[in-house]
């Protein structure tokens, strides 16, 4: 002897199938947006291994693939390294060095997702007194917009 399911309560199952979704998800790709960028830079002294201390560095300028120029910038700031030999050039620093970037609605310095705004070349000028000043060039890229940049300083 079988039971039968009474006709009424057939379609509160399918009901609650519908309801979460059949048991499959769709989900939108993720969107490309623009990112803000940063350069963590450590000065070391390469005989030694230790790091430098109140060393200067500064932006100097930036060559933008979408401006097809390198821009300079108009201004001489200077970030001292910390005791760790660090300083940071966050999305703000690069921004206020007007050295082209693209900025977003916060006044961050971003890269694009599109192949023409997707790179950036930072020049960075390191120095000390009684040092001789060491150039750098650091390359930003938006599928890796925060960079970590040693730079050897004697």
């Amino acid at each position: 002897m079988t039971m039968k399911t009474p006709s009424h309560l057939l379609p509160i199952p399918l009901l609650l199938l519908a309801a979460c979704g059949g048991g499959h998800s769709h989900s939108a790709p993720p969107v490309a947006v623009p990112r803000p960028v940063s350069i963590l830079v450590e000065v070391y002294d390469p005989t030694t291994n230790f790091v430098w201390e109140n060393v200067s560095v500064r932006v100097v300028e930036a060559d933008q693939e979408w401006a097809r120029c390198t821009c300079a910038s108009p201004y001489e700031d200077w970030y001292l390294t910390d005791a760790s030999g660090q300083v940071l050039i966050d999305e703000y620093l690069l921004a206020d060095a007007e050295v082209g970037f693209q900025r977003d609605g916060a006044g961050r310095a971003v890269l694009g997702p599109r192949g023409d705004e997707d790179q950036a070349t930072v020049l960075l000028q390191i120095d000390a007194v009684g040092f001789t000043p060491v150039f750098v060039e650091v390359p930003l890229r938006w599928d890796v917009p925060d960079v970590f940049v040693e730079v050897p300083f004697q």
